[in-house]
């Protein structure tokens, strides 16, 4: 491998006996959004290294601490030419002072890297970042003098992990960390995990709560990871075919992909494509109603002596989609009037026009109860004959129409009131 030539001039130089070293850092090649930075931890407590995520607010500054980790590095972007411009992290850290960082010689190290962040930057909630060592990348370089951990104390030390496009031997082909572009709607990759199989990254952030719908497909072994904001895992797929169809929070989002080498495609829509599936049951009674989960349903109600008679409506959702259903119910007629309660009281104005919504409504929550009130005009039904009283017999079918406010479907359930 050819080393670029401050490479030399910094193994070359030889530092004073003091409690300090110097460390040439190289990662070469490295697939990363443009205006990342690399921070380099160590990990002082040797109980493993603290997910940036778990430590919102914490400064990507050296000498600053993320968990008990303690920030030694925080490198910008290659502008090496035979990388390519931004492609992987090359510099020298002059002088490291062990002792004023409060790190020690052995102690492991890990570049985390952060899109889109400044060094003095404070980590966000869910922070998207990829987190490397030596094992993830493969074989160091020949000419490191070093691995992923602070050198002894004193002298000149190279640690360089570069891809055979910069004269190295380690695969760097699984190292990728995109962004989703959520906002545009929907969008689509198609990629390929190198033979090491070790994972892709992809991230998005929503500004307010929103959804996912990923569907794809890739090698039997395949595993997908979606993670949340605080790092919490939300869905997870294992095998050729994958979809998740989930709610998500404000803030960043992470998608992993690992486990099984090979093509992959995945497409992405921040619609949400669950079903809706509105269900109108009616009855004379809230225990005793006609047409749960079935398309339609009629009940038959009898006013005797044109009186007063009542019926309910259960509106509910059957989908897995949460949803506000709309509803609208029969006006009243010359004949017969009509009236709609619900827990507040009379709704009939914004029922007969259509305006009625019920709260959220999901298949794990009860049924939105309507009463339905039917008032026959006696002075139009009832009529004397003599000593006996005559009532004209009539049928009035109120239709109640549920309907999604996200989707086009829609139940219907009639209650029939005859009159005798």
């Amino acid at each position: 491998m050819k080393t670029p030539a401050f490479v030399s001039l910094a193994l070359a130089a030889v530092l004073p006996a003091s409690a300090t070293v110097s460390i040439e850092f190289q990662l070469g090649g490295i697939e990363v959004p443009a205006g990342s930075i690399g921070v380099l931890v160590a990990d002082t407590g040797d109980d493993g290294f603290d997910d940036p995520s778990s430590d919102p607010g914490a400064i990507l500054s050296v000498g600053e601490t993320i968990g008990d980790d303690v920030v030694v590095a925080v490198l910008t972007q290659s502008s090496l030419p035979v990388w390519g411009t931004g492609k992987g992290f090359a510099d020298q850290l002059a002088v490291l002072d062990y002792a004023k960082l409060g790190v020690a010689e052995g102690q492991e190290l890990v570049l985390h890297v952060f899109p889109d962040r400044s060094e003095g930057d404070s980590v966000r909630p869910g922070e998207p970042h990829l987190s490397y060592r030596s094992d993830d990348l493969g074989d160091r370089s020949s000419n490191s003098t070093m691995g992923f951990a602070l050198p002894r104390d004193g002298g000149a030390h190279l640690l360089a992990v570069l891809g055979p496009g910069q004269g190295g031997g380690a695969d760097l082909a699984d190292v990728n960390l995109t962004e989703v572009p959520y906002a545009s709607g929907s969008g689509g990759f198609n990629r390929s995990l190198p033979s090491t199989a070790s994972h892709h990254y992809y991230y998005f952030h929503l500004a307010a709560p929103g959804f996912l719908h990923l569907q794809g497909a890739g090698a039997s072994g395949l595993q997908v990871d979606l993670y949340g904001p605080g790092g919490q895992l939300i869905a997870s797929s294992t095998g050729g075919n994958f979809q998740f169809l989930e709610p998500l929070g404000a803030g960043f989002h992470r998608l992993e992909f690992s486990g099984a080498a090979g093509g992959y495609s995945l497409l992405f829509a921040n619609a949400d494509g669950r079903p809706v599936t509105p269900d109108v049951a009616v009855g004379p009674t809230l225990a005793r109603l006609a047409g749960r989960n079935v398309p339609g349903g009629t009940a038959n109600l009898t006013s005797k002596q044109a009186k007063r008679v009542t019926g309910y409506a259960a509106v509910s959702n059957r989908g897995s989609r949460p949803n506000a259903i709309a509803v609208k119910g029969a006006r009243k007629t010359a004949l017969m009037g009509v009236a709609y309660f619900d827990a507040s009281g009379n709704v009939t104005s914004r029922l007969v026009s259509g305006a009625y919504r019920t709260p959220v409504l999901e298949a794990t929550k009860p049924a939105s109860a309507i009463r339905v009130q039917f008032t026959p005009n006696k002075k139009k039904l009832v009529k004397k004959s003599g000593r006996k009283t005559v009532v004209r017999k009539i049928t009035f079918n109120a239709a109640i129409r549920a309907s999604s406010t996200a989707t086009a479907s829609n139940d219907t359930g009639t209650l029939r009131v005859r009159t005798r």
